[in-house]
């Protein structure tokens, strides 16, 4: 079973019936010639730190566990370019030309070791607090592969990018605070890496 309540500050933990789902979904855009097959797209993909992740827009290794409901996730890397590891953390995604990984691969250890951190980043305390979410004036959803939220009869598969709706929950403060989830994880692991050297 998944959480579709938003653990993850709003994000949903996707049960594995949706994993697949989510799978299948990204391989027709693997053969799309506007997107994953599209070779001057496939140019501007980027990984962070550099040749850890594939620079594709979509690829099968790639399977999503964490989702915004916006085409974005968090994921496990089973098909590392050449300076990554299998088991990877990484951002990828709708809205990332530039994956980022958020934690080293350890093979099926590498999510754990991310969730441990995340519970760790829980615990301390630090960068998030309790209440209701704000609501936001703008949107993304014109950008990337449309069909993820256009169906032709007026639905899609997104539903808002991981707000935490009426009943509220987690949100981030700080820096980060109307930060899209996901977009502030890859920040912070960006600038990691910078200050690690990788990069």
């Amino acid at each position: 079973a998944g959480c579709s309540e938003g653990l993850f500050f709003g994000l949903t933990l996707l049960p594995l019936e949706d994993v697949l789902e989510e799978w299948r979904f990204w391989r027709e855009v693997d053969d799309d010639p506007q997107t994953g097959a599209n070779p001057k797209l496939r140019e501007r993909m980027q990984s962070i730190p550099p040749s850890w992740v594939r620079r594709d827009y979509s690829h099968r290794g790639w399977i999503p566990l964490i989702a915004d409901k916006a085409g974005n996730y968090v994921g496990v890397d089973l098909a590392p370019d050449e300076a990554g590891s299998i088991g990877q953390v990484i951002v990828f995604g709708r809205d990332f030309d530039t994956k980022v990984v958020l934690y080293p691969g350890d093979g099926p250890a590498g999510w754990a070791k991310w969730l441990a951190s995340f519970v760790d980043e829980l615990e301390s305390g630090e960068g998030y607090e309790l209440g209701r979410a704000e609501a936001s004036d703008s949107s993304e959803d014109d950008v990337g592969y449309e069909s993820y939220f256009y169906d032709g009869n007026g639905r899609g598969q997104g539903d808002g990018g991981g707000d935490n709706g009426p009943g509220g929950g987690l949100r981030l403060t700080g820096e980060y605070k109307g930060w899209n989830v996901i977009e502030a994880w890859a920040d912070q692991s960006l600038r990691k890496w910078y200050e690690a050297g990788v990069i």
